[in-house]
């Protein structure tokens, strides 16, 4: 009697299958491992970033790092001083206190910064991995300023932004640094800015990847919709947009007020 080896249709048709829902599971297993290690890897970064802007404050007798302001002493890699606007945004401003640069400020898709010679003093000023809180943390001394700390303005508006570490009401909630990209093709952007200071800044429609940078403040919710926020206190975790859209968060008034839609007003 002869026996014919080999698969039957049908068994063959069951085992891919197997294989497909198998591939399905290990795909969706190394995906949740690698968003899981990025996620981890910019928590760490921004622990270090905390550190090293403590280190700032403490050298400056607590006064903060200005989150964007023009120094002239700005040094570039080739050590020479640097033009602005690349000596008002904060990375290479804060590198004197950074322990490895590159592993705190390009951790998650902006390595290109580093890897470009030519332009390598811009691209790491304008595309570190986590933005600063400029307005309201330090204050954005800049012409694009949507507040400017100015006297004027703060006679206008109160003390909108702290400027000294004795200033900070509550400092395991106040953003200092977040997951930033300025669209979808430039990840990493040196400034976040809140949901609204006096008036909205965040668009009220949900997050999404492929519109511009700027209609979430620059926040990138891009660890499986989550960001990466550095607090004060020099805490780092992941949080929501929808956390994200309270002000107590942002702003030491808001914060002071007990309002998560606090929009700043005239005094």
């Amino acid at each position: 009697m002869n026996q014919k080896n080999g698969f039957t249709l049908l068994e063959l048709i069951v085992c891919i299958a197997v294989v497909s829902v198998l591939s399905t599971i290990v795909f969706g297993v190394t995906h949740r491992v690698k968003q899981r290690m990025a996620s981890t890897r910019e928590i760490h970064a921004a622990r270090k970033l905390m550190v090293a802007y403590h280190l700032y404050a403490t050298d400056h007798n607590g006064s903060l790092l200005e989150g964007y302001r023009k120094d002239p002493d700005t040094i570039g890699l080739d050590g020479n001083p640097l033009s602005f606007p690349m000596n008002a945004r904060y990375p290479w401003r804060l590198m004197p206190y950074l322990g490895n640069p590159r592993e705190e400020l390009t951790v998650n898709g902006n390595e290109k910064a580093w890897a470009d010679k030519e332009n390598i003093d811009y691209l790491v000023s304008v595309m570190p991995n986590l933005g600063i809180n400029a307005v309201l943390v330090g204050g954005h001394y800049g012409s694009g300023s949507p507040l400017p700390p100015t006297q004027r303005m703060i006679s206008s508006f109160g003390k909108f932004f702290v400027s000294n570490a004795g200033e900070v009401d509550s400092p395991s909630n106040l953003i200092v640094f977040a997951s930033a990209r300025k669209d979808q093709d430039s990840p990493g952007y040196f400034e976040v800015r809140p949901p609204r200071l006096i008036g909205p800044i965040w668009t009220d429609k949900a997050y999404d990847p492929q519109k511009p940078g700027s209609s979430h403040g620059f926040v990138d919710f891009r660890h499986d919709g989550k960001a990466v926020i550095a607090t004060f206190d020099g805490g780092a975790k992941l949080a929501s947009e929808e956390e994200l859209r309270d002000m107590r968060l942002w702003s030491n008034q808001a914060s002071r007020a007990g309002n998560p839609d606090f929009t700043i007003t005239r005094q």
